[in-house]
C-alpha cells in the first residue's frame, strides 16, 4: 500500500508533489492569488486509489494526457471547470468529472473546492471490462467526462468509493485491504461498477443481450470451478473468464438453472468453508481471521449470513 501526505503553501512544491501523485503538469495561481493552502492525502492498493486533494485557493491545471490512469474527480464543494476530449464540464458534488487517459486537461478550480478522487490503473480497468465483455476489448476505453453522482448506480459506487477511502486511512496491518485477496477483489468490483454505471465507448456492448451457449453445461463447468477453487482469490470475473463466457452470460445461466447468481453459490461455498474450518480450529483460533483467509470483507454482513445458512454465529461454532 503507497500513501503520501502533504502539506505546502508554496506553488512549486505543491506542482512538484502533485505531480508525483498523479503526473507532470503546469499550475497556475489565479488573478491575485501568489500561493496555495496546498493539502493531500494520496493511498493507493494494486490498481485503485483515492486521493485527497484540496489547494484551497483558486488555481488552474493543465496536465498533459495522463496516459496510464483514469480519474474520477468529484469536488466535495465548490466546483471545477474542466475542459477535456472536446468537452466543457462544470463539476459540483453532484456533478464529478471523468479524465480518461487519452486526452488534455485544463481544470479551473475554484477557491474552496476540495475534492475526492478515485484513481484506475488503465490496464486494471481494460481487464475488468474485458471481463464484463467475456472478450477482449477492441479501441481504447473513454469515459464521458461529466458524471452524474445522483443516480443509484453512481451512489452504490461512491458508496464504495468512501469504504475503500476508509481502509486506506486505516493503520498498518488494521485494514481489510492489508489482505492481498479482498484488495483485488474490490479493486475489480469497485472498477465494474464503475463501468456500469458510467457511459463509456462500450457501453452499448455491455448492454446488449447476452447470449446463451448450453446454459447447463456453463452451470456445471462454473460450480465445479467454484468448489474446486473458492479458496484462492476468486472472482465471478475470473470465473467468466475462464469458461470464455461474458460474466451477464454466466449471470443469466445461473439465474435460469438454479435461480441464484454465481455470485451468491460463490459465498455459499466460502461459507461452508469457514464453517469447517470453524469446526476444526484449534485454541487460540479467531472469527475474523478465519473469514478474512476466505475473502470476507465485511464482516458484520458474513455473521448474518452465517447465521442465516447455520443456524448460529460463527463464534458459537467456534466455542463447539
Amino acid at each position: 500500500m503507497d500513501a503520501a501526505t502533504v502539506r505546502t503553501d508554496d506553488v512549486e512544491h505543491a506542482r512538484a508533489e502533485v505531480g508525483r501523485v498523479f503526473c507532470p503538469h503546469r499550475l497556475i495561481p489565479q488573478s491575485g492569488v501568489r500561493d496555495v493552502r496546498l493539502r493531500m492525502e494520496a493511498r493507493r492498493v494494486g490498481g485503485v486509489g483515492v486521493i485527497d486533494l484540496d489547494y484551497g485557493r483558486a488555481v488552474r491545471i493543465q496536465p498533459a494526457a495522463l496516459e496510464d490512469f483514469y480519474l474520477v474527480q468529484i469536488p466535495l464543494g465548490g466546483g471545477t471547470v474542466v475542459r477535456h476530449a472536446g468537452h466543457t464540464v462544470t463539476s459540483t458534488p453532484g456533478v464529478a468529472s471523468v479524465l480518461s487517459p487519452y486526452d488534455v486537461s485544463d481544470m479551473h478550480w475554484s477557491e474552496g473546492s476540495p475534492h475526492r478522487i478515485f484513481y484506475a490503473d488503465r490496464r486494471a480497468v481494460h481487464r475488468e471490462l474485458t471481463r464484463l465483455l467475456g472478450r477482449p476489448v477492441d479501441g481504447p476505453v473513454r469515459f464521458d467526462v461529466g458524471m452524474a453522482m445522483g443516480t443509484p448506480a453512481a451512489r452504490a459506487w461512491l458508496r464504495g468509493l468512501h469504504f475503500l477511502a476508509d481502509e486506506l486511512a486505516q493503520p498498518t496491518n488494521a485494514s481489510l485491504l492489508d489482505h492481498a485477496q479482498v484488495a483485488g477483489r474490490f479493486e475489480q468490483a469497485l472498477i465494474g461498477k464503475l463501468l456500469l454505471a458510467h457511459r463509456h465507448t462500450h457501453t452499448e456492448l455491455l448492454a446488449e443481450p447476452a447470449p446463451h451457449p448450453s446454459p447447463g453445461r456453463v452451470v456445471r463447468r462454473a460450480c465445479a470451478l467454484i468448489r474446486d477453487h473458492h479458496g484462492e482469490a476468486l472472482t465471478v470475473g475470473d470465473v467468466a473468464e475462464a469458461l470464455g463466457v461474458s460474466v451477464r452470460t454466466l449471470q443469466e445461466c445461473f439465474r435460469r438453472e438454479l435461480r441464484t447468481t454465481p455470485t451468491a453459490y460463490l459465498r455459499a461455498c466460502r461459507l461452508d468453508a469457514v464453517h469447517q474450518a470453524l469446526r476444526a480450529a484449534g485454541p487460540g483460533a479467531s472469527v475474523t481471521a478465519v473469514a478474512l483467509r476466505h475473502g470476507f470483507a465485511h464482516l458484520g454482513r458474513f455473521a448474518g449470513e452465517y447465521r442465516a445458512r447455520f443456524g448460529e454465529s460463527p463464534s458459537a461454532t467456534l466455542r463447539r
